[in-house]
């Protein structure tokens, strides 16, 4: 993302140019790591309620930004208020009518054809449908040798028929073809040798991309599919390429902005304190969670609850009866966890990442979910993907669809991806978030229907 803009500073460097064209080199240089930015970070800003509707703002906003940094430490390139304000609103205009190509295609023109048997083809279109997703249309599916003739199973809901039946797996060059497909999805159940076989004798000059199902899961709805995954899919975790933001960088955001927040917040906090005690008792209280590694500690949140309604473990909820009148506005717009800006700047927990839980949770999680345990693979963090999607678990199962949330960003974090993130928690008190749970999308939490 910083490429263009080092290589002007570098090119200023070298050149010694003039005041114009330094403030062009460097304006330009911002600009264009800015758009970088919000081009890498699209398609996880386009499943957030809130962030997709301004996150091509992003761009331009950090180059400013950058811009400012760099005069504000080297004196260069001696842009004026009006010259930055300029500067940011021809990045908008000129980044304005790319913003259909950022945000991804026109409605249903993905056109994706599935391969495996008709339940599982039935079942990704519940998915789709019930998802919202505008951009991904299931034509059908490709048969695999020794199904049944059937679409449906017996059994089968008829309110929930399979998708039609393209064809069968040795016709399908002709079925990408003939309907235009741009992915294939394979389940879990296609034979998967016979399928990369039929996809290079006849498919390699078509304009289409196989994709396992899972993988088509996270593009579209932001979270794994636990119940069609199996240890093989943590081979992205293993690889030297892996998306992993560097931790130095990772942890100095963490502490600077923990640090500034929390003199920023400190006046508020100081408030807050007084009010949850005189609606409560005691305003802050400190509870056992796992952190990294399944290491314990102590986690610092402002008093929601009554005095010694917290026990014994119990999931909590944002209409818990044993809330406060003052805990229930801590709850909502999230500022009980300001005291957690203390357990990041002691390396406890990061700024974005898995909520932590209590011990007796995880113990009995850990037994019930595959995979849970995985989810320790990295620091807690005050938000995370999960929560500014799914909010409070509230439930096991509740819990096993914020795992399907942390594994996504186990795999795909990084610092855009947590600026993201962080940008959302940000604007959540002041508007409504949009649940993103659907009864059809449990199916792939738990639920093994094939």
């Amino acid at each position: 993302m910083l490429g263009p803009l080092a290589g002007a500073i570098v090119l200023d460097v070298v050149v010694h140019t003039g005041d114009p064209v330094r403030t062009s080199l460097l304006g330009g240089g911002a600009l264009v790591s800015g758009a970088a930015f919000a081009r890498r970070v699209a398609p996880q800003a386009a499943l957030l309620p809130l962030m997709r509707r301004v996150y091509w703002l992003v761009g331009p906003a950090l180059g400013l930004a950058l811009l400012g940094a760099i005069e504000l430490l080297t004196g260069r390139p001696h842009a004026g208020p009006l010259a930055l304000l300029a500067a940011g609103c021809a990045g908008v205009f000129v980044s304005r009518p790319w913003v259909p190509a950022i945000r991804g295609p026109a409605p249903g023109s993905v056109r994706i054809a599935f391969i495996g048997p008709g339940c599982s083809a039935a079942r990704l279109a519940r998915a789709l449908e019930a998802g919202g997703s505008t951009q991904y249309a299931l034509v059908g599916r490709v048969r695999c040798p020794g199904e049944p003739p059937a679409d449906s199973p017996p059994g089968a809901e008829p309110a929930s028929p399979a998708p039609p039946a393209l064809g069968w797996l040795s016709e399908l060059g002709r079925i990408v073809a003939d309907n235009d497909i741009d992915v294939l999805a394979m389940g879990a159940e296609a034979p998967r040798l016979a399928v990369f076989e039929q996809l290079t004798d006849s498919c390699l000059a078509l304009p289409v991309r196989l994709v396992e199902l899972a993988a088509l899961i996270e593009e579209v709805f932001g979270h794994v599919p636990t119940a069609d995954i199996n240890a093989a899919w943590f081979q992205c975790l293993a690889s030297p390429h892996a998306r992993v933001p560097a931790r130095p960088l990772k942890c100095a955001f963490d502490l600077v902005a923990s640090i500034v927040l929390l003199l920023l917040t400190l006046p508020l906090l100081l408030v807050l304190v007084v009010l949850v005690r005189r609606d409560s008792g005691p305003g802050l209280f400190m509870q056992v969670r796992v952190g990294e590694g399944g290491r314990p500690f102590r986690l610092h949140k402002l008093r929601t609850m009554h005095v010694g309604a917290d026990r014994s473990a119990q999931w909590a909820s944002l209409d818990d009866p044993r809330v406060t009148r003052v805990g229930v506005f801590l709850r909502r717009s999230h500022l009980d966890e300001l005291p957690q800006l203390v357990n990041v700047i002691r390396g406890e927990m990061s700024l974005v990442g898995p909520r932590p839980e209590q011990p007796e949770f995880v113990d009995r999680l850990e037994r019930m979910l595959p995979f849970y345990q995985r989810r320790h693979l990295i620091r807690p963090g005050v938000t995370g993907w999960a929560q500014i999607r799914c909010g409070y678990a509230g439930s096991d199962i509740g819990s096993a669809w914020k795992l399907c949330h942390d594994l996504y960003y186990v795999k795909h974090r990084s610092l855009g991806l947590d600026l993201l993130i962080l940008c959302e928690t940000l604007a959540t008190p002041f508007f409504h978030r949009e649940p993103v749970m659907r009864q059809e999308t449990i199916a792939y939490v738990l639920a093994d229907d094939r």
